[in-house]
C-alpha cells in the first residue's frame, strides 16, 4: 500500500494552540482527514487573531454618515425628513443622518457640489439652473408637486401686478429661490434697474412694517405669518406665479451625480427612509408638527404655525395619479422650456440630465 507523506505542519500547529483550542479539535483526532482540518482551523484562528491584533474588527452594518442640506430653517416644509430621523428609519437603513438647516443666501446646490453635504433640497427650477451652470447634481425625487411661491403687497401700496414694481423695492430669497422671480420679470419685460431688488431675510417684519413693498412668501409659511401678525387677507394683494404660467414643481431631493454612480445602494436607502417619513407626515400632520418642534433649535416656532404649514405642505406633496416623490418628465420639460424662453437659462438642458426615477422605482411602498 502506498504510504502518504504526513503533513508536518499540523503537529506543530497543535503544539502552538491553547488548551481550549486543542480541546475544540479533539473530535477530529482519529479522522483520516484530521491533519487537513487541523491545519485549516489553525489558519482561521490565526487569521481571526490577526484581524483583532492592534485594531478592532469593523462592525457589520455600521450606519453610514450622511448629511442633508436644507434651503431653509427647521420647519414643517421638511417634516418628512425629521419624521424619518425621529422614528429611526434612517438608522434602519444604515444611515447616520445629519440635517443641516439653511436660510437666506445659503445655496443647497453649492453645498452639495462642494461636498459639504451629500444630499440637498431645493426648488426644481433652481436645480435646473444649477445643472445648466455645470453643477454635477441630479434630482432623485420630486417631493413637492407644486411649490406655493407667492409675492405679497399691501393694497395700500397700490401694487397689484408685476408692472407695479417700478419704483419699489422687492424682496427675494437669494441662494435657492431666484429662478422663478427672474422668469417673471423677464416675462413681464420689466427692466432690473426700474426697481430695487432686496435680499429678503427670515422675518416678514420689514414687510409688515412697510420697509419692504413686495415680499416673497410661501403659501404654507410666510403668508400665514403675515396673517398671524394681525393683517387681514383682504388687506393684501397676492401675485401668484401660477397666474403667469410659472407654476413649477417645488422642493426636489437631489444629490451629486458622482454619488449616484458610485453608491447607488445609498441612494435607494436614503430615498426609502425619506419617503417613508413623508408618507407618515402626510397621514399624521399633528404628530409631524410636534416632531419638527423637537428639532427646532431656535425655539421660535409655534405649534399652531407648524400645524397649519404641515396642512398646506401635504397638499403640495400629494398628487392624485402619481406616487409620492415621482418626477413627471413633462413637468420638467415645461419648466426647462419656460426658463429658457425668459432667459433664465442660456441653453436648454435635457430632462434626463435633471432627474431620474430609477431609484424611486426600486423603493417598495411601506
Amino acid at each position: 500500500m502506498k504510504k502518504h507523506k504526513p503533513v508536518t505542519s499540523a503537529p506543530s500547529a497543535i503544539r502552538n494552540l491553547s488548551a481550549v483550542e486543542r480541546f475544540a479539535i479533539r473530535p477530529f483526532a482519529h479522522s483520516p482527514i484530521r491533519y487537513t482540518l487541523i491545519a485549516l482551523l489553525f489558519v482561521l484562528l490565526n487569521l481571526s487573531t490577526a484581524c483583532t491584533n492592534g485594531q478592532e474588527t469593523p462592525a457589520l452594518n455600521e450606519p453610514e454618515p450622511v448629511t442633508l442640506q436644507l434651503p431653509w430653517i427647521t420647519q414643517a416644509q421638511f417634516a418628512g425628513y425629521y419624521v424619518a430621523l425621529d422614528k429611526g428609519w434612517y438608522q434602519e437603513a444604515s444611515i447616520d443622518l445629519t440635517i443641516n438647516p439653511g436660510g437666506p443666501d445659503i445655496s443647497s446646490t453649492d453645498n452639495v457640489v462642494n461636498d459639504f453635504a451629500d444630499f440637498g433640497v431645493s426648488l426644481l427650477p433652481d436645480v435646473i439652473a444649477a445643472i445648466q451652470d455645470g453643477k454635477p447634481i441630479k434630482s432623485i425625487a420630486q417631493i413637492q408637486q407644486s411649490n406655493g411661491l407667492l409675492l405679497l403687497a399691501k393694497k395700500s401700496s397700490g401694487i397689484q401686478t408685476p408692472q407695479d414694481f417700478v419704483g419699489h423695492n422687492v424682496g427675494v430669497w437669494f441662494g435657492s429661490w431666484e429662478s422663478q422671480f427672474q422668469a417673471l420679470i423677464a416675462r413681464e419685460e420689466i427692466a432690473p434697474q426700474d426697481f430695487e431688488l432686496v435680499s429678503q431675510g427670515f422675518s416678514m417684519e420689514p414687510f409688515i412694517n412697510d420697509e419692504l413693498d413686495v415680499a416673497s412668501a410661501m403659501i404654507y409659511n410666510e403668508y400665514h405669518a403675515v396673517l398671524e401678525s394681525g393683517l387681514k387677507a383682504e388687506e393684501l394683494n397676492i401675485i401668484n406665479y401660477a397666474d403667469y404660467g410659472l407654476d413649477f414643481p417645488g422642493d426636489a431631493l437631489f444629490t451629486r451625480t458622482e454619488l449616484i454612480e458610485q453608491n447607488p445602494d445609498l441612494i435607494i436607502r436614503m430615498l426609502r427612509a425619506s419617503l417613508r417619513g413623508w408618507q407618515y407626515a402626510v397621514e399624521h400632520p399633528e404628530e409631524a408638527a410636534d416632531i419638527v418642534l423637537k428639532y427646532d433649535k431656535t425655539g421660535e416656532q409655534t405649534r399652531d404655525h407648524q400645524l397649519s404649514m404641515m396642512t398646506e405642505i401635504a397638499k403640495l406633496v400629494q398628487a392624485p395619479v402619481r406616487p409620492l416623490g415621482y418626477t413627471d418628465r413633462a413637468d420638467v420639460r415645461r419648466t426647462i422650456d419656460t426658463l429658457f424662453t425668459y432667459g433664465v437659462l442660456s441653453q436648454r438642458v435635457e430632462p434626463e440630465d435633471v432627474f431620474t426615477n430609477q431609484f424611486l422605482e426600486q423603493v417598495e411602498p411601506e
